[in-house]
């Protein structure tokens, strides 16, 4: 049984800021009104509260005036009864105060947890649907724990100008202000940071789930924390293949039909043994919803190294729970989730995401936002969208051989929070399974205007 009373506590929390009136404040940043369980200790907390606010003393005399004044006869003679109580509890030393706000925080987060696991069991026995009863259960728990008051939200010039002077003391100090990706041109465009939700999009085929994994390969190789992939579609097997692949410079073919030679044997090899212990983690569920992702993640943090560096997800119109009417609708709420998992977790979330069918029908095959299935909650939330073209599809697809392949894959960037939008080369290397940086040799003006819709 969960002991959620402690009014005693709620009395000498109160009883010492009557006598104390410098200790408001170190107290305020660890409880508030709704952490009492006694509706009379509230409205006294609450006219404490509006006391220091104001810069005026908040002792028993103050305190007393104002509950007459504010309350009616049949409410203040409850609420009087209850403050008498209180001005017969000692005041607690300032230094032990801390801990008994602590001890009330403590059963509050206790009575409110229960109170959400309550509503969701009532929810459950209704006809509520499940995962949007299990998705609420765990935003409403993990909210419950968020402390708002470690969060800057006021800021002064000095403050700001401070902030501006770390942030160059860092990248002075070869810390850089952005995350990584492992291709040096897309990280000059991107510049991803912790907490954005960065869109990955293409038709089938264009190497989207590829580009994400390489990413996150190399995230895990060269970050702290656990990168996890999660795959709706691509079996963990052709993941492992296409990484193997990858590292070890392999064909795929030649690695899933175990026809290698010695020499690349050794490679293999190599690869099997530097990355045992690695921090990449798959996760493989068809239609998984946003509930199974944070579950995921929560268990993976704790059992491994503590942290998430990054997180994919392949793909979004495939995930479980986006059936049905209201489909638009739906995938708001999971993009806006999967957003609030990268501040949850603090990294980066890659979302990989389909277009529609009718950038086929254009001569211009590049893809722009429009393209996007349910464009407009996805363009709306994402940092950054990314558009993954590759012409020697088409020109294949076409049995144009007047075209010969050159295997240069358009990361083509449409909305960036972080920087420019514009096109970044790769070179697509399909039978390693990887993109590899591009020693560009084209001229700046060879590079097609992107910027219009128009075929």
């Amino acid at each position: 049984m969960i002991i959620t009373n402690h009014l005693q506590a709620e009395r000498s929390v109160l009883s010492t800021l009557l006598e104390y009136n410098d200790q408001y404040d170190a107290v305020s940043r660890i409880i508030s009104v709704t952490d009492f369980e006694s509706t009379a200790h509230q409205a006294i907390y609450g006219l404490i509260t509006e006391l220091a606010s104001k810069g005026e003393p908040h002792d028993f005399l103050m305190v007393a005036e104002l509950i007459e004044r504010r309350h009616s006869d049949d409410i203040s003679g409850y609420i009087q009864k209850r403050f008498a109580e209180i001005g017969g509890v000692p005041a607690a030393l300032p230094k032990y105060l801390i801990f008994h706000a602590e001890l009330m925080r403590d059963k509050s987060l206790r009575r409110q947890s229960a109170k959400i696991l309550q509503q969701a069991i009532a929810e459950l026995e209704g006809d509520t649907d499940f995962v949007q009863v299990t998705d609420g259960l765990q935003s409403d728990l993990i909210a419950l724990t968020d402390n708002e008051e470690d969060v800057k939200e006021v800021y002064t010039m000095d403050d700001m100008l401070q902030g501006l002077a770390d942030r160059m003391g860092k990248i002075n100090a070869g810390e850089k202000p952005y995350i990584d990706l492992g291709f040096p041109e897309l990280n000059t465009m991107v510049r991803a940071k912790a907490g954005n939700l960065v869109v990955i999009a293409g038709r089938p085929s264009m190497g989207k789930s590829l580009l994400v994994v390489n990413i996150q390969d190399y995230l895990a190789k060269y970050t702290e924390g656990e990168d996890v992939f999660f795959s709706a579609e691509m079996e963990e097997e052709d993941i492992t293949n296409r990484l193997a692949a990858a590292e070890a410079n392999i064909a795929i073919d030649s690695i899933t039909n175990n026809e290698m030679t010695v020499d690349e044997k050794a490679r293999f090899f190599r690869f099997f043994s530097d990355r045992k212990g690695g921090r990449l983690v798959i996760v493989r569920k068809p239609e998984i919803t946003i509930s199974q992702i944070r579950a995921h993640l929560n268990r993976i943090k704790r059992e491994k190294s503590g942290k998430i560096s990054s997180i994919g997800v392949d793909y979004l119109q495939i995930m479980g729970g986006l059936d049905g009417q209201d489909t638009v609708k739906k995938i708001g709420v999971v993009t806006r989730t999967l957003k609030a998992l990268g501040s949850e977790f603090n990294c980066p979330v890659f979302l990989l995401s389909q277009l529609n069918r009718s950038v086929e029908s254009r001569p211009n095959k590049r893809p722009v936002n429009s393209d996007l299935r349910d464009s407009g909650t996805i363009e709306q939330d994402a940092d950054i969208i990314a558009m993954v073209y590759r012409d020697d599809y088409y020109n294949q697809q076409a049995g144009d051989k007047t075209k010969q392949p050159d295997g240069i894959a358009e990361i083509i960037i449409t909305k960036n929070r972080n920087g420019s939008t514009g096109t970044v080369r790769l070179l697509f290397e399909g039978q390693y399974g990887r993109f590899a940086n591009l020693m560009p040799h084209y001229q700046a003006d060879e590079i097609p205007n992107y910027g219009s819709e128009q075929a």
